[in-house]
This record gives structure tokens, sequence and C-alpha cells, in this order.
């Protein structure tokens, strides 16, 4: 039998259990309790991972393609309703919750469902006379931005931003979203492990990043939609970047960092790895950006805000000499998103709650021009923070 073949048996079989009816009316619940608290009648939903969230909708179609929007509505006293293309119907019928189905023959460019979603919404008539969109910070809406400008000509109520909320609701994990991350962490974390025999010096950054990825999916996850790699002699330069022709050379430093994904939800974080023994100065950035994330994880505790375990990464750095003073952030909020509300930064006061899972991620500038950053991912409980990644060795994995 083949490695593949092996692999593969491996994981055939092993699928969680879907989401049940009562993950998403409490989910609906807990929604309209935040309308309720942010005056708003109703909200309309256009992204993956909003519709995901509240309606369960599973589809490979709706967001490859621009020339479709999807919307969902829930009213905060009326029943919801997808109002959706209608090729998407039997795709709707089959994976969501929510059986009430609204169409219109798409494309058609000069009403993609407006005049349904403006019908609608005129008859909800509620308290606020507001309805939210995703039209905050850090959202994408998925619907033209001119069609929006003329709904809201068409409606009597007020458009506001429904960002925040939705980020907030999502923010705290169920158990079941929380076995999903788990479990792709544990996928990727497999992955890792298989890498140092995969590779060797010559291989290219693509021929590496094309490994693993393919190795992800064996493993069992459902895509490998981001993977970023970088190396160069004893340090890299970027930690978002694409695979390039470059080829391993002894003495080189490589990083890879993965969102994968299972059952909608992600895993994001990197492992370093050298080829060859390392220099003195990577075995000491090495270390403080490891001590650094034993310090993250350690302050992500309930009641500690996001900035404390930003402050908590920094101080170990700055104790190592190193400056963190140009650093976003040391971390973030991950889920249906490889990045989510909150993030691990100064000026981020968010409380921290069992059932947020949080990346740690620390980051290092040596050299004049090198990066180096260490990344985990765990939940936030009761007590003691719960890593759902197996912890990077405390040294650097050597490649030889």
């Amino acid at each position: 039998m083949s490695k593949s073949q092996s692999l593969l048996k491996a994981t055939i079989g092993y699928e969680l259990a879907p989401f049940t009816a009562k993950e998403f009316e409490l989910r609906v619940e807990r929604a309209r309790a935040a309308m309720t608290r942010q005056g708003l009648d109703a909200v309309v939903v256009t992204s993956k991972a909003n519709i995901e969230y509240l309606a369960g909708l599973e589809t490979q179609f709706a967001w490859n393609t621009p020339s479709r929007p999807w919307y969902f509505v829930l009213p905060r006293t009326l029943p919801p309703v997808a109002i959706i293309p209608e090729i998407g119907a039997t795709n709707w019928l089959s994976t969501s919750w929510c059986q009430n189905v609204k169409t219109w023959p798409s494309p058609r460019p000069d009403d993609e469902g407006i005049t349904i979603l403006k019908d609608y919404l005129t008859d909800i008539r509620g308290s606020f006379g507001k309805v939210g969109f995703e039209i905050g910070p850090e959202s994408r809406i998925g619907m033209p931005v001119s069609d929006l400008f003329r709904l809201k000509s068409l409606i009597g109520s007020k458009i506001v931003d429904c960002t925040m909320l939705m980020a907030e609701l999502r923010a705290v994990k169920s158990p079941a979203e929380i076995q999903r991350i788990r479990h792709i962490c544990k996928i990727a974390g497999r992955t890792f492990e298989e890498l140092p025999a995969m590779v060797s010096i010559g291989d290219s950054e693509k021929d590496i990043c094309r490994m693993f990825a393919a190795s992800l999916l064996l493993n069992g996850a459902d895509k490998a939609p981001y993977t970023s790699i970088a190396s160069g002699p004893d340090g890299y330069q970027s930690i978002i970047m694409g695979p390039t022709d470059r080829r391993i050379k002894r003495g080189d430093i490589l990083i890879l960092d993965t969102g994968a994904e299972y059952g909608g939800y992600f895993c994001d974080f990197d492992r370093n790895y050298s080829f060859g023994r390392p220099s003195e100065t990577i075995v000491h950035i090495y270390d403080a950006l490891w001590r650094a994330t034993e310090a993250g994880i350690e302050a992500a505790r309930p009641g500690n805000t996001a900035a404390e375990v930003f402050h908590a990464q920094a101080k170990v750095l700055t104790d190592a000499g190193i400056d963190v003073g140009n650093v976003g952030r040391f971390g973030h909020g991950l889920g249906k998103l490889i990045t989510e509300y909150p993030s691990n930064a100064p000026s981020d006061h968010t409380v921290l709650r069992p059932g947020m899972v949080l990346t740690i991620e620390p980051s290092a500038m040596f050299g004049g021009n090198c990066i180096m950053a260490h990344e985990e991912d765990l939940v936030i409980t009761d007590d003691v923070a719960d890593l759902l990644t197996p912890r990077a060795g405390r040294e650097i994995t050597v490649i030889d």
C-alpha cells in the first residue's frame, strides 16, 4: 500500500457529526437578543462566514462567483428567509435548517433580488426602524455596493452596521465549533510533523508548498486555502508570501504557515525549520519567541483582555532585546475565518471569555530585514487556556 493510500485509509470514516438543530436555535436566539440590545429590527448577512454561521448553508458554488449575491435575513421577531438565486434553491434546502426560501432567475443585473429583499424588509415594520448589514470594519459585503445604495433608497428603515454584532456572536464558540477547530489543528499538526521527512535541500518553495498542501488534504483537511511559505539564509523576510521558485540551501531558515479548513472552521499556526545547524542569532530569536508564546498562553485567561495577552508576549521579547515598537498585534481570534475578532493588540481591551478561540503569534524583526514568527491556537476555558495545536518544540526543528 502506498503512503497516499495509507493516509487516506487513516482518515476515511473520521468525520465529525453535523451541527444539531439545537446549535442553530441557540445561535439565532443569541443573535436576536443582541439585535434587541442594539435596536435592530433585522440583520441581513451576505458573507460566507455569517450565512454559514446563522443558516448552516453548505455550498461549493456561492462563494466562488461574484455574479450572484445570496442573502439571509434574520428578523428580530419574524421567521427568517433566504433570498437567493434560483440555481441555489436545491443546495440551500438540502443543507440549511431554514426552509423559507425566495428566489429569482439570476444573473439578472438590473434586479439581483433587490425587489424581493425590499418587499420583505418593508413588511417587517419593526420597533426600531433599523436594519443591520455587514458594512463595518474587517467586513466584506457580498452584494454590489450600488445595490446597497439602491436598497437604502427603497426601504423605510435605516441601514446600519451589524459587523461587530456578528463578530461578537461568533467570538464565543460552542463545544461543537471548538471540536472542529481542534480537529483541523490536529490534522495540520500531523502534517507539520511529517514535513521533515518529505523535504530536503534543493527543493523549491513551490515543491514544498505543494507537498504540504497535498499532505493536509490526505490527512483529512477539507481545504488548504492558505499556505504561506518563506525561506532565506539565516532568516526570511516575509510571513505572508506565497511560494516562489527559490530552492532551499544549507543554512536556510524556512517558515510554513497554514490556514487549513475542516467543517467550515480554520486552524492558523506556523512552524519554523532550519536546514542544517542554526546560527546563534536564530537560536536566540527562536528561544525568545517560544518563551513569548508561553507567556501569551499563560495570559490567555478569562477576565484578562486581548491587550494583556499582547503585553505579556511583548515583555518577553523586550527583555530579550527585541524591539516591538512597530508591531500591530500578536495574535487574533480564529474560527470560521482565519483572522477574527478580537486582536491581541495594545488598543484592544476585549475581555476574554470561555469559548473564545485565539492565536498566540509573537514575531520579531532582526538582522536588518529578517522576521521570524511563532504561532499556536488555543481556546479560553474557565481556568488555564486549552492548547488546540500540538506545541512546537522548545528548539527549532533541524532538517539535515
